[in-house]
């Protein structure tokens, strides 16, 4: 990994680990979510002014991967809404961040994707996820199969399947780009093949919010409060996920991505004990202090 590659995750791990915490704070909806993608859509609507190329002249995998990465994102958006309705930052947050760090392993491996992962990384990863586990127990005598089987983890496992989803097809996406136009820039590809997801993320959760008349009445609470906060959470959420783009183009193995990822899980656990009031535990302690050290062997 490259150390344009790490700064990028960092800085995509601490503005995830934000957005989560505005989205936390704010009662958190799928209309809350369609604004959140609409200022990505916005924003980087730029890029179509100066790339070269056009989303209809995308070939046929381009457009099959796309649809894998809308369903991906349409897993997560709905999983964690409901996450966040039933449980808490600190106890949500790890839990989704750290599954899809195994789902990505496991089906990059099994289907030959990228670079090869060494022992040492697939140990590490391992230890990250025993880790994330670790935080969302109030003592260790918790860590049982048992209090994993409930509802809230269904929840927690759709986040995790639609952010494995949505990490590969991104991942493809990309690599179609790249091998249908290889006269055009990396950082290009990335910024092109954003813009072109938020057009078709953010339209596609509206369509969803305008068909339900409950979601409708959610997003005119939102504009009656005239509230900036899904403003923020879209900028945060939207830069987010532009480093993650960059970032895929500077590694190996995209199963790094996320592992590197999992640095947001400090500021997200710092963020829910000094900002939202969360008890601090000392497997809160434990579980960060394995995260970081399985980080460490996913390096060596």
């Amino acid at each position: 990994m490259t150390a344009t590659a790490f700064f990028l995750i960092l800085l995509s791990a601490g503005l995830h680990a934000s957005w989560n915490l505005i989205a936390k704070k704010e009662r958190m909806t799928l209309a809350f979510y369609a604004i959140l993608c609409t200022i990505g859509a916005v924003w980087s609507s730029f890029v179509r002014l100066v790339t070269p190329l056009s989303f209809f002249a995308m070939p046929a995998d381009f457009h099959i991967a796309l649809g894998g990465t809308l369903l991906g994102e349409l897993c997560y958006g709905c999983g964690i809404v409901l996450a966040y309705r039933v449980l808490g930052m600190s106890t949500a947050y790890p839990m989704m961040r750290s599954l899809p760090l195994l789902f990505i392993a496991g089906i990059t491996t099994a289907c030959g994707m990228g670079k090869p992962l060494t022992s040492g990384a697939i140990a590490g990863m391992a230890v990250v996820f025993v880790g994330c586990l670790m935080m969302p127990l109030r003592k260790f005598s918790d860590f049982k199969i048992s209090n994993y089987m409930n509802r809230s983890m269904l929840y927690i496992i759709l986040v995790a399947c639609g952010t494995t989803l949505y990490t590969i097809f991104d991942s493809r996406t990309q690599q179609v780009m790249r091998d249908a136009f290889p006269e055009v820039s990396k950082p290009m590809v990335s910024l092109t093949y954003y813009s072109f997801r938020a057009v078709t993320l953010a339209s596609m959760f509206w369509i969803i919010v305008l068909c339900r008349r409950r979601t409708r009445e959610e997003a005119l609470e939102i504009w009656r409060k005239r509230s900036w906060m899904p403003l923020l959470a879209g900028v945060c959420s939207s830069m987010t996920y532009l480093s993650v783009l960059l970032a895929m183009n500077f590694v190996t193995n995209v199963s790094y991505v996320p592992a590197f990822r999992q640095l947001g899980l400090l500021i997200g656990m710092l963020e829910g004990i000094l900002i939202l009031k969360e008890k601090c535990t000392a497997t809160k302690v434990v579980g960060i202090t394995l995260i970081l050290g399985g980080l460490v062997m996913i390096v060596l």
